[in-house]
């Protein structure tokens, strides 16, 4: 009976039992086929090396560029801070001049309102 049922399997599904038995790779085919993975994976690996470089190449241009303007705006704040030094300075000069003048003329007056008192007091 079992060898009947047997049959009638083989002949119904042929392709399940030789299939299985036909299909023992070699050890050739099996090198083959890791050769053929490995070069897959290779080349996904490199796929993804030059995807990370075009990443890394994005990356270095945004730094490149807030690098440069944040460099832009601090010698823009550092000439700002040395004309305003520049103005503070010519300002202070200026006030200085002022004030030797100012104390000059006091002094020149101070200076009149003695020779006064003496032309006074010689005439007096």
């Amino acid at each position: 009976m079992k060898l009947i049922s047997c049959t009638f399997l083989l002949l119904l599904f042929p392709q399940i039992f030789l299939a299985q038995e036909a299909h023992q790779p070699t050890l050739q085919e099996r090198l083959v086929r890791l050769e053929e993975g490995q070069n897959s994976l290779e080349k996904r690996f490199e796929d993804l090396r030059s995807e990370m470089n075009a990443r890394f190449d994005d990356l270095r241009f945004w730094l490149q560029f807030i690098l440069g303007t944040l460099v832009l705006i601090l010698g823009g704040l550092i000439a700002q801070w040395m004309l305003l030094w520049k103005r503070l300075s010519q300002v202070e000069s200026r006030v200085e001049e002022r004030l030797v003048i100012a104390y000059r003329e006091e002094e020149i007056r101070d200076l009149r309102r003695r020779l006064e008192k003496l032309e006074a007091q010689r005439t007096g």
